[in-house]
């Protein structure tokens, strides 16, 4: 099975599940997700064994990349062809856009030695990027990039649901505090002064760093197996990360706290108001239909367009799945019209990992959260001889917290000592 052949059956399994799911036939949609999910599984065990095929065979070594008189094979001789190296748009061509850097990166996170042509695009790339002593990452081609951020968000949509902006260094944006009602007044009447207050809240980046281990005998893949390869690696290793900080993220640390800054995450702030205002509590096992009518009551309706249900498979499928309205019917149904999407009073239901198991978030993400990419994913390289592995190491440096309160409501589960109460 090749790379075209994995992806080609991947998305006729994930077609096959949406028209289960469209269709009201769940239990063969979780057929066809499981299936996705072994294929996924195959293909790494494949390119695994491919690689390790490559290693025995000496393949990497019979094909001289260094052969600069000869025309090169596969994907470093397309690249070529569409940047046109030797003509005068070779300086626009040496991006982290261009084909031509992306086999070069991909060559020398491999190990494998450059041409001239390569170095020189590469160099001109990384050295167009500033770097300082507490960056000194490779600069990732920006088509890897969004690939990463792409399966991120795939994971965890809440992340993906979020308005990001990417300034560099400190940004400060405009919180909602309160605002005074209009009022009615009599013809001669002075119109009084209304109250409006904000707040601003400051995005300085918190450093994000996860990395992937692979042995040396992965690294004889062919290029174009190795980059979709580690692509998908890095997305799920720094994917936990920043759904976990849009959601959990603890925010900067205070007097006494150990932990490094992380971006404030919606569901921290939420507990962290006073008097916790926009959250509710249910019973484990006995989620009501009046507790999620409830917790939906506490946004406020301009924030109505956008709103989404976001929780874990375990929460909605042993909680929202089996609550029903008066009639005896479930609440959690699939909207055949637009693709079966599951709905709950007609928000969205999105599984999301970051969730913890028992909570429910109603959320506005794209008007009642931000967050800032303050340096996109860089990569850093570090051997290890004995072992015979690489460590590929993703940075990047992201920030974010919430802009009101009123776009969000949490319903979670009751602690045992209380329920018992």
């Amino acid at each position: 099975m090749d790379y075209e052949k994995y992806l080609e059956m991947r998305a006729k399994l994930c077609k096959e599940a949406q028209d289960y799911i469209a269709s009201g036939e769940i239990e063969k949609a979780n057929e066809k997700m499981e299936a996705v999910k072994k294929l996924d599984y195959d293909w790494d065990e494949t390119a695994k064994a491919q690689a390790n095929m490559r290693a025995l065979e000496g393949e990497g070594r019979k094909i001289n990349v260094q052969n600069l008189s000869g025309a090169p094979d596969g994907a470093l001789g397309k690249a070529r062809e569409k940047t046109d190296m030797g003509t005068d748009s070779e300086k626009n061509a040496m991006t982290n856009k261009s084909e031509a850097y992306k086999i070069a990166w991909a060559k020398s996170i491999m190990g494998q030695k450059l041409t001239q042509e390569e170095s020189e695009c590469y160099k001109l790339v990384n050295e167009a990027f500033t770097h300082t002593t507490e960056n000194t990452g490779i600069v990732i081609p920006e088509t890897v990039a969004k690939g990463i951020w792409q399966e991120v968000g795939e994971i965890y949509p809440y992340w993906n649901d979020v308005v990001k902006t990417y300034i560099k260094g400190t940004t400060k944006m405009i919180m909602e505090d309160e605002s005074s009602d209009a009022g009615w007044y009599e013809e001669d009447a002075q119109t009084e002064d209304g109250k409006e207050t904000f707040k601003e809240m400051t995005l300085s980046g918190c450093e994000l760093s996860r990395a992937v281990t692979i042995s040396w005998k992965l690294k004889e893949m062919a290029i174009e197996d190795f980059i979709p390869y580690i692509q998908r690696k890095m997305a799920i290793k720094m994917g936990a990360a920043l759904g976990y900080g849009a959601t959990h993220g603890k925010g900067a640390p205070g007097t006494g706290d150990t932990f490094k800054p992380e971006p404030m995450g919606i569901v921290t702030a939420l507990e962290k108001q006073e008097g916790k205002p926009q959250i509710s509590e249910y019973a484990e096992g006995k989620l009501e239909y009046t507790d999620l009518t409830k917790c939906r009551s506490k946004i406020k309706g301009g924030y109505a367009h956008g709103l989404n249900i976001y929780a874990n498979s375990n929460t909605i499928w042993n909680e929202l799945a089996n609550v029903k309205d008066g009639n005896g019917r479930p609440i959690l149904m699939a909207d055949v019209v637009n693709g079966g999407v599951y709905r709950v009073l007609s928000m969205p239901v999105k599984e999301d990992d970051s969730m913890e198991d028992g909570e429910i978030l109603m959320s506005n993400p794209q008007r009642g959260y931000t967050a800032n990419v303050n340096k996109n994913i860089s990569m850093t390289t570090e051997e290890h001889s004995k072992a015979r592995t690489t460590d590929y190491c993703g940075y990047a440096i992201v920030d974010g917290g919430m802009i009101t309160p009123n776009a969000h409501a949490l319903l979670k589960r009751k602690a045992a000592s209380t329920a018992k109460s």
